[in-house]
């Protein structure tokens, strides 16, 4: 069967969906069916396949209209993030001050960015369930497209999974909703990971072996997010025996340049597992399709985009990138004090410093050198600008505005290859196999050293990390050579080797909460960083509730007393 990609079947059903499942805004007092009846859906294929679809379209973030949502819906969570050492607010005083108060560790239960959130990821959830209840439907009625109806059910009961995962690692204790509840006011009293696991073990067996369409699920990225529920309830052998098999299966490998994730060009590559699928310039309204949610996350100013300046990396993550003569890293608590890593400095790099983040004085995806007058706010936070998840000149945006700029083809990431290794690697570390993860973290550090953010003026974003043009930096990048035999170094160096691959894709703060040093690290960070950045010094120290982010408090009281607040909110 000739795939397509799901992101280009998916405008002609953004209107009709969204009417047909959208979930009504009391989704926790009333059913999340919208004004059509599942009986009408289930009497086609394409019917059917439109209430899945609509659920793949909640990991864009959308909802029902962009302008009423706050930035929590952003698939990448960078708003949640900046409660992490990976970035700031950005943007300047007064703009935006619900997501500085994740910045500072002084959000609280009305926030509204807590509340848009809670409200896309349910949203997500009831279209998933909605899907599973009318592909079931479908089967029943139609015997000889049973297999059809089924991968349509295990593709939804995936989704489910996915969207409650969402939700976990947001609030940790939240309700779980079936196809077949039909009291909403349910409690959030059961423990969420056993109940995700539950339905990707249950998903696994209806899903294909290979997609059906680019953009949808399958057995093997069922398994990886198996995998993955699995590490964050802390059983290792067990997500190490899922992770294992899609690493055995041979689907995914890792792209041979590190830029060649965050590029169009790039999209639905080798190393993407699972990822949003963006589109522009189809005839969907206000740029529905594309990847709204990061357009504020965008250099300011007199940059392509002139808006928005937010999401501006710290200080502490451009420090993590420097290595010693042997190019590996050296770690950022070893700095007695902050400051700007400019370009010209002598001192060496891992070269994805400048694919993960703009230094004025280095080339910006072909744009020309990032310049301090696309930083807003100057000085408020920070020097450096997100290049992940931006588009390089000549990839397709929306129009030629300063508005359309923003808004871009290029998919979000949600699981790429190189997070499912050094998954794998954390645990071979706990099961014991210190050089099983060494392994796996050279190969991701082999690969940061095959491509480099080429100067201005190139004709291409990457160029070779020894290129003679490069003036903006010494590149270099080391594997670890020596067998580990420590646990507790091993430990460090894989987690180092996640903030360092990882960066801005949405899971370090999450990372933290659940190895249990968020407390230790965040605080440590915040102590420096108040060096350089002034507004930190209004930080609140990091305490035990922040392992998790209250539930909203208009949710709370519209579920009737079932829902419990977490613990310090």
């Amino acid at each position: 069967m000739k795939k397509i990609n799901l992101k280009l079947i998916m405008l002609s059903l953004t209107v009709a969906v969204v009417t047909i499942v959208a979930c009504n805004d009391e989704f926790l007092n009333t059913p999340p069916q919208g004004a059509l009846d599942g009986s009408v859906l289930s009497t086609s294929r394409a019917g059917v396949d439109a209430t899945v679809i609509s659920a793949y379209k909640s990991l864009i973030g959308w909802t029902s209209n962009w302008n009423e949502q706050a930035w929590g819906t952003a698939p990448s969570n960078w708003t949640f993030n900046s409660a992490s050492d990976e970035h700031y607010k950005g943007s300047e005083p007064g703009d935006l001050d619900e997501v500085l108060q994740f910045q500072l560790f002084q959000w609280g239960p009305g926030n509204p960015t807590i509340r848009s959130k809670f409200v896309a990821t349910y949203e997500g959830i009831a279209r998933s369930n909605a899907a599973i209840r009318t592909a079931t439907k479908f089967g029943e009625v139609n015997a000889s497209d049973k297999p059809f109806a089924d991968r349509l059910v295990g593709e939804a009961i995936f989704l489910r999974a996915f969207f409650h995962f969402e939700a976990f690692k947001v609030w940790k204790n939240i309700p779980y909703y079936v196809e077949t509840d039909t009291d909403f006011q349910k409690p959030n009293d059961k423990p969420a990971l056993p109940l995700i696991i539950a339905d990707l073990e249950k998903a696994i067996p209806l899903l294909p072996d290979t997609r059906s369409q680019v953009g949808r699920t399958d057995k093997m990225v069922a398994t990886a997010y198996l995998g993955k529920a699995k590490l964050y309830n802390k059983d290792y052998t067990g997500a190490l025996a899922a992770f294992n098999t899609v690493i055995n299966s041979g689907r995914f490998s890792l792209a041979s340049c590190f830029y060649d994730n965050f590029s169009v060009a790039g999209d639905n590559n080798a190393e993407s597992i699972f990822a949003v699928q963006n589109s522009v310039n189809d005839g969907a309204p206000d740029g529905d399709n594309s990847n709204f949610g990061e357009r504020l996350a965008q250099p300011h100013g007199d940059s392509n985009w002139g808006c928005c300046g937010f999401k501006n990396p710290s200080f502490d993550l451009a420090y993590s990138y420097r290595v010693n003569d042997t190019g590996t890293p050296i770690p950022v608590t070893s700095a007695t004090r902050l400051a700007r890593i400019t370009a010209g400095s002598t001192e060496p790099l891992d070269p994805r410093i400048d694919f993960t983040m703009g230094r004025t004085g280095v080339n910006y995806l072909n744009w020309g050198n990032h310049s301090d007058t696309w930083i807003r706010g100057q000085g408020y936070a920070g020097w450096y600008s997100p290049k992940k998840n931006i588009n390089a000149q000549g990839d397709a945006n929306l129009n030629g505005s300063w508005s359309g700029a923003q808004l871009t083809a290029l998919n979000v990431e949600l699981m790429r290859y190189s997070d499912l290794l050094l998954m794998a690697a954390e645990c071979e570390v706990e099961v014991g196999s210190l050089d099983k993860a060494r392994g796996y973290v050279n190969q991701i550090r082999k690969r940061a050293g095959n491509c480099a953010q080429a100067p201005a003026g190139s004709a291409t974003v990457t160029t070779t990390i020894s290129d003679p043009a490069i003036k903006h930096a010494v590149y270099r990048v080391g594997e670890y050579t020596a067998p580990w035999t420590n646990k507790d170094a091993a430990r460090d160096a894989v987690r180092l080797e996640r903030k360092l691959e990882l960066a801005l894709e949405g899971h370090r703060l999450f990372d933290l909460q659940r190895w249990g040093n968020f407390k230790e690290v965040l605080n440590a960070y915040v102590a420096r960083e108040k060096s350089v950045v002034s507004i930190m010094n209004n930080a609140s120290p990091v305490e035990d509730k922040h392992i998790a982010y209250p539930l909203p408090e208009t949710e709370i009281a519209r579920s009737g007393g079932k829902l419990k607040q977490n613990t310090g909110y």
